[in-house]
């Protein structure tokens, strides 16, 4: 039997700045945000209340809450208006901002070049593709990098729910 220790007595350290770890962890958390934003669009455009649009998309993906929102969202718009473009712009933003959380949740991190607990951090990931083989990517990123596409991800969401509001209007 394996005994547990007293976690009490164990702290919760890393290398890598406390700052850092505040925005990463907050890019995560923007994340669950958009998509709830987004889950709150389709019952906007398909007239859903709350239940009824969490029985619809609990159990989809990113990309199926995306399909399901751009198809309503053509259903119910001209793709030709000002308003539809926008929110293609929005959405964009708002999967550019979806992939740096992939990026980040799916990679291995070491403290920043500059030395440990130093602002910034670097990430490491490894692929294996059937055409290209065997890549390390590593890619250096700073707090400020961080905090302005927590930002943006932010500003984004709100600018789609504003164009999809103008719809359902």
């Amino acid at each position: 039997m394996i005994s547990e220790p007293d976690w009490s007595q164990h702290a919760i350290s890393s290398a890598i700045s406390p700052k850092f770890l505040q925005l990463f962890a907050s890019i995560i958390m923007q994340q669950t945000i958009n998509e709830y934003e987004l889950q709150m669009c389709i019952a906007m455009l398909l007239k859903l209340d709350y239940e009824k649009v969490q029985i619809l998309t609990a159990e989809l993906s990113y990309r199926q809450l995306i399909a399901l929102l751009s198809s309503s969202m053509l259903k119910l718009s001209d793709s030709e208006s000002e308003n539809f473009k926008e929110f293609k712009y929005a959405l964009k933003k708002v999967d550019e901002f979806e992939q740096l959380r992939n990026n980040l949740a799916h990679s291995i991190w070491m403290h920043s070049p500059e030395g440990i607990a130093k602002p910034g951090a670097k990430r490491m990931k490894t692929t294996s593709k059937r055409k290209a083989g065997l890549k390390l990517i590593e890619e250096e990123f700073s707090e400020e990098h961080i905090e302005l596409q927590w930002k943006k991800g932010n500003f984004f969401i709100k600018e789609l729910k504003k164009r999809v509001v103008a719809v359902v209007a």
